[in-house]
């Protein structure tokens, strides 16, 4: 087979290799020649380049999540980063369908992640869905101040090989530190509401709008770091019963 049709067979073969990547091995593999000459055809989607359109139309597909990164749903999009990583499979260099708009830091920290042992492949934006089983929760702790903590929990309805895709994708990208900060900063910039809602209808009433924003957040997965916040936050008796004051500290120092 030569190398084009080689190519060919390989971009149908795609999600084949999503499912089980221990079983394929690169197009490209043992040949040195053929891992650069495949490398070098990412550059023609550099602007001015034949296939700037297709760049720029893959980054089109970010505009359904207003550009967020579909790897931590926060920061906005600005690279693209290749799914199964060019180095490993060069043949999925240019393909569509493994060019995923992320922003700078996943890009970074996902780097060339790729387990072809245990077959535990991060989440796609184009071919998984996230987990609708509640397993990411925040713990919340009224002391000096308010502190969150996030974690998985291994729930009924969600099964252990899927539970450790999500445990790896938070692990690889250092989630549970980074959607700790901006919870920091969620409740900071907050505070004000909670004040006002405390004032005038106790801690019923906070817990009532901190649920409404629990299931506000829910529209965008079970598992969205703003979601886990608010739902720890309204179960609380503590923060809910003016232990939010504890914030109010913080945020003028």
């Amino acid at each position: 087979m030569d190398a084009r049709a080689g190519i060919i067979s390989a971009y149908g073969e795609y999600e084949d290799v999503l499912r089980d990547i221990r079983r394929f091995k690169s197009l490209a593999n043992g040949s040195d020649a053929l891992t650069k000459a495949l490398l070098g055809n990412y550059a023609l989607l550099d602007r001015g380049r034949p296939l700037e359109d297709l760049r720029n139309s893959i980054f089109l597909t970010a505009l359904s999540r207003n550009s967020r990164c579909p790897l931590c749903a926060r920061a906005q999009v600005c690279a693209l980063d290749h799914f199964l990583p060019k180095n490993q499979f060069p043949e999925y260099s240019i393909l569509a369908d493994n060019l995923v708009p992320v922003c700078e830091r996943c890009n970074r920290l996902k780097g060339d992640e790729c387990d072809r042992t245990d077959g535990l492949l991060m989440f796609h934006a184009y071919f998984d869905e996230f987990p609708e089983t509640e397993v990411l929760f925040a713990e919340i702790d009224v002391d000096n101040t308010v502190s969150i903590r996030y974690s998985l929990h291994h729930t009924d309805g969600i099964d252990n090989f899927t539970f450790e895709r999500v445990r790896k994708q938070f692990d690889t990208l250092g989630l549970f530190d980074f959607y700790q900060m901006e919870a920091v900063a969620e409740l900071t910039d907050q505070v004000d509401l909670y004040d006002e809602t405390y004032n005038s209808s106790g801690d019923s009433g906070l817990r009532s709008i901190l649920g409404a924003l629990a299931r506000g957040a829910e529209r965008k997965g079970m598992n969205y770091w703003k979601a886990a916040l608010y739902r720890a936050l309204s179960r609380n008796a503590e923060f809910c019963n003016g232990g939010y004051q504890k914030l109010i500290v913080t945020s003028t120092n």
